[in-house]
């Protein structure tokens, strides 16, 4: 790779972490491409030459979550009798998730208002993750981990699980509670609390009564 690609690639992560760190800092709406550049030390033009917008570097960074939760997920396996850890260990990377791209949690209704693009995307991540949500309950349920429920039921425990993983950051903000990391981590804690009720007595042997 040449010198001048490897210090475009360098400029472009410069961009991205300074992006990050104001949006996390000052919300969405509140920072312009001009903050971004002069944050970074480099001209509009020169930030333009890498993305073209304001949206264009959300949906990078958007990107950038996506595989930090690609990579977070594949450790974080549904508890069982192998792993019964796997809760706790999901749990804590939602936490850490949310605390590193807090913006894209907080701002999320904004963000999709005004990019279409990011929009259809987020839609289908939103798919997915009801549908691996509701995966697990099932197995979970058909091994005997939690108590049986209607598929009806099993869907709507689905979405409060995912609406609790999604929105509780803008919980936190629209309330005026200050965004801090122990007050993310309750978060995880109504998860613990919501899934240590729905566990048989062989669930809670399963899960040594971590989340009893």
């Amino acid at each position: 790779m040449s010198n001048y690609r490897r210090g475009a690639m360098k400029t472009r992560e410069r961009i991205l972490e300074a992006a990050l760190e104001l949006f996390n800092r000052q919300g969405y709406s509140a920072v312009s491409t001009h903050h971004i550049a002069a944050a970074c030390g480099i001209s509009p033009g020169n930030l333009y030459y890498h993305f073209r917008n304001k949206e264009d570097i959300v949906r990078a960074l958007f990107s950038q979550a996506l595989d930090f939760v690609g990579s977070g997920t594949e450790d974080a396996a549904r508890p069982d009798e192998a792993d019964p850890s796997g809760l706790e260990r999901a749990l804590a990377f939602l936490s850490e998730l949310n605390w590193h791209y807090s913006f894209l949690k907080r701002d999320l209704p904004i963000i999709l208002l005004n990019d279409p693009l990011l929009r259809e995307r987020f839609h289908a991540v939103h798919r997915e993750q009801l549908s691996s949500i509701r995966t697990d309950l099932e197995q979970s349920m058909v091994g005997g981990v939690i108590r049986a429920f209607t598929e009806p039921d099993i869907v709507r425990l689905s979405r409060i699980l995912w609406l609790v993983a999604l929105f509780w950051p803008t919980f936190l903000d629209v309330g005026g509670e200050e965004y801090s990391r122990e007050n993310l981590n309750e978060g995880a804690e109504l998860i613990r609390l919501l899934y240590g009720l729905l566990l048989t007595d062989r669930g809670k042997q399963v899960m040594g009564g971590e989340t009893a």
